[in-house]
């Protein structure tokens, strides 16, 4: 007959323990850990986008990613850059006839800059985000003779524009025509 078995000692059941939760316990940390590099990276590549194109606020990448704010932007050290949102999306809902609402729209777009960038680890002046902007005059040349063009094509195409009537031919016109 054999030995009577022994009850484990503490030391065993830590070691049991630890071979099956550390594996599980690494992969947890993992997640977290790349939960929190995605997050970061988001809230980089929206900076570097609304940067990027801070000269072309009507670009479908610039409207995304404004948009994009308040879901990447949502934890509570985040309250300086929704506010500035706010601030900035109430401006751009107003009248843009107003007199000093373009350089209002500047200023706040700056303010929302300067904020997300000191989140995201770049320090930048309010100066160096209003002028240190590279945009050569002739896009600026493209998108207005752009919107010259999209203008009176659309004014052509519509009611207002191209208006052709046919008329039966008359008897002149057939003479005139032919060949003998």
């Amino acid at each position: 007959m054999g030995a009577p078995p022994s009850t484990p000692t503490w030391f065993e059941w830590i070691t049991v323990a630890a071979i099956v939760i550390g594996p599980i316990l690494a992969l947890w940390v993992q997640r977290l850990l790349d939960t929190l590099r995605d997050r970061d990276q988001q809230r980089k590549r929206i900076f570097l986008t609304l940067m990027s194109t801070r000269a072309t606020p009507l670009s479908a990448e610039h409207v995304n990613a404004l948009n994009s704010i308040h879901v990447i932007f949502n934890r509570r050290k985040d309250q300086k850059v929704r506010e500035a949102w706010r601030n900035f999306l109430s401006q751009l809902n107003l009248d843009a006839n107003q007199l000093g609402w373009q350089e209002r729209v500047n200023d706040l777009r700056v303010d929302l800059l300067r904020e997300i960038g000191r989140l995201v680890g770049f320090n930048f002046t309010t100066d160096s985000l209003k002028r240190e902007i590279y945009y050569p005059r002739l896009f600026s040349d493209m998108d207005a003779d752009n919107l010259k063009l999209r203008q009176r094509l659309l004014k052509v195409l519509s009611d207002e524009g191209l208006k052709i009537t046919v008329a039966a031919p008359t008897a002149a016109s057939d003479t005139a025509h032919r060949v003998d």
